[in-house]
C-alpha cells in the first residue's frame, strides 16, 4: 500500500511539472511576434519582462514592469524597488530601493532589499554584500559601523526610543553586540572596500547602486533539471 501510494504520488508530481514546463515553454514560445519595449534607460525589455502596456501575451504576468516619468519600477510582493539595469546575457535585474538619494543625507530604505519573500522568482548573486541597519541601546565603535543617530536626530530611524541607530556594512556578526538588533537589511552588488571607515556617501552610493538578483535559477526548467530521489529540487 506504502509504495502504491508513493508510485502514484511521483506520477502526479511529475505530471504536475511536466504540465508546468509545458505551458512555460509555450509561453516563451510566444514571445516570437512580440516586440521590444523601452522605459527611460531601459532599453530592450522582453522575455520574461513585460511594460503594464505591452500586449498580454508578451512576457510573464510576475514580471510586470511600470513605467512612470522614464523611471522602471517592480512591484514584488507588495513592494516597489526601482529597476536599474537588466542584463539578459546573465539573466539578472538590478533593483534598488525607492526614496533614497544622495543629495539627502540622512534618506533611508523603509523596506528591505534582502526579503526571503523573493523567491522563487528571484535569487541574489553571490557577490552582494549585506548593509545592515541596526539599533542598540548604547553607543558601538567599528570601522564598518556608521553611527546615524547624531547625524540625523530630527528624524525618525530605527529601533526604538533612545535607543543609536547604526549600519553595518559586511557578514562579520561580532558587530552585533548584546542587545542589539537587526532592523532592516539590504544588498548592494557594487563593490565595497569594507575594511575602511565608511561614510554616509558611500552608504547611498551602495543603496542608489542596488543589488542584482537572478531570475535564471527559478525557471521551472531547472526545477526538472535538477530532480533528486525523484523530487524536483530548485
Amino acid at each position: 500500500m506504502y509504495m502504491l501510494s508513493k508510485s502514484l504520488l511521483l506520477k502526479c508530481l511529475y505530471f504536475f511539472i511536466t504540465t508546468q514546463l509545458y505551458f512555460t515553454k509555450k509561453s516563451h514560445g510566444n514571445q516570437i511576434n512580440c516586440t521590444p519595449s523601452s522605459c527611460g534607460e531601459i532599453r530592450n525589455i522582453s522575455y520574461p519582462f513585460r511594460l503594464k502596456t505591452d500586449p498580454k501575451r508578451c512576457g510573464r504576468h510576475q514580471s510586470e514592469l511600470l513605467c512612470e516619468n522614464n523611471t522602471t519600477s517592480i512591484f514584488i510582493n507588495s513592494l516597489k524597488y526601482l529597476v536599474h539595469e537588466i542584463n539578459y546575457t546573465k539573466q539578472t535585474i538590478r533593483l534598488a530601493i525607492p526614496y533614497v538619494t544622495i543629495i539627502e543625507s540622512c534618506s533611508f530604505p523603509k523596506y528591505p532589499l534582502f526579503d526571503y519573500r523573493f523567491y522563487p522568482y528571484y535569487s541574489y548573486v553571490e557577490k552582494s554584500v549585506p548593509i545592515s541597519f541596526m539599533s542598540c541601546p548604547y553607543p558601538l565603535n567599528g570601522s564598518k559601523l556608521l553611527e546615524i543617530t547624531s547625524h540625523c536626530a530630527d528624524r525618525k530611524l530605527y529601533g526604538v526610543n533612545e535607543s543609536r541607530a547604526y549600519v553595518m556594512f559586511g557578514t562579520d556578526l561580532h558587530q552585533v553586540k548584546d542587545m542589539c538588533k537587526i532592523d532592516l537589511m539590504m544588498m548592494t552588488s557594487l563593490p565595497l572596500k569594507i575594511e575602511e571607515n565608511v561614510s554616509f556617501s558611500t552608504m547611498h552610493t551602495a543603496l542608489i547602486y542596488g543589488s542584482e538578483v537572478s531570475w535564471a535559477l527559478t525557471s521551472y526548467e531547472n526545477c526538472v533539471s535538477n530532480i533528486i530521489g525523484g523530487y524536483p529540487f530548485c
